[in-house]
């Protein structure tokens, strides 16, 4: 029979009790033994917690992850199904898992599997409906070398502004920024024709000199679409901005230029 937290948490079972069984399950995912039992564990287990994550996406998101755990059995039978207190995602998709009652026979009787359950379903709305209304840079149809040249001469010491404040950017961005803030940098990409194009990138990671991010938009090149994530140097930015939840921004030196320039 399961036993859900909701009750075994208010009861017998108290939060150290079950923050030590999810620890006991961390542990043996570690092993040998655990790694080779988790192998076939998901087999099972994946396709009906995927499902419940579906199911469960309305449900607030979470701003830590609910922890989930399982006992087993010798023979694979489920003992309990536990999961963290008072939150409603957790308490949602351990819901779902109740009609799991038997798993692959695990190494040993009483075998502890615990895992994490994240809901950003709502956030990541949000920052796809604010990554929607970036402002982008002006479009600037370049037709010639010297019209690129001209134009590289004058947005230049835009760029320069946008390279030196760049790095007190970026440690906000590393730090966290507040919710539904997004983080865009501008680069230049070039398709297999030689076509370049200027493109704001949605910064996602920042590791070793490298960023990693989704294309926000493009118009011109032919082997590049919107929402591509690419990994570029940081190097090769010439602008950023923090775009906030109402519209405003803060930087983009290089955008606010191209919004009144206008080629020779």
């Amino acid at each position: 029979m399961l036993t859900l937290s909701a009750s075994a948490l208010d009861g017998a079972m108290d939060r150290t009790e079950f923050e030590r069984l999810a620890d006991q399950g961390a542990k043996n995912f570690k092993t040998q033994e655990g790694r080779q039992y988790e192998a076939q564990f998901e087999k099972v287990f994946l396709p009906r917690f995927g499902a419940a994550l579906g199911e469960c996406k309305n449900e607030p998101d979470t701003k830590e992850p609910a922890m989930v755990v399982f006992v087993i059995a010798a023979n694979g039978q489920v003992k309990q199904l536990l999961h963290s207190p008072n939150i409603p995602f957790g308490d949602c998709v351990a819901a779902k898992l109740q009609t799991i009652t038997m798993l692959p026979r695990p190494p040993r009787d009483n075998w502890i599997v615990s895992f994490g359950a994240a809901n950003h379903h709502h956030e990541e709305i949000a920052r796809k409906e604010l990554a929607r209304k970036a402002p982008p840079d002006k479009p600037v149809q370049l037709s010639s070398q010297s019209q690129l040249a001209a134009y590289d001469k004058a947005i230049a010491p835009h760029i320069a502004k946008a390279r030196a404040t760049y790095p007190s950017a970026k440690k906000r961005f590393l730090s966290g920024l507040p919710l539904s803030h997004l983080f865009l940098v501008r680069t230049r990409l070039t398709d297999s024709r030689g076509v370049v194009e200027d493109c704001l990138v949605e910064v996602e990671s920042i590791k070793e000199g490298k960023i990693t991010g989704k294309i926000n938009r493009v118009d011109l090149l032919d082997n590049y679409k919107a929402g591509q994530r690419i990994t570029f140097s940081e190097s090769k930015i010439d602008n950023w901005l923090i775009l906030r939840p109402d519209g405003t921004e803060e930087g983009n030196y290089v955008g606010k230029f191209l919004d009144h320039y206008k080629p020779q």
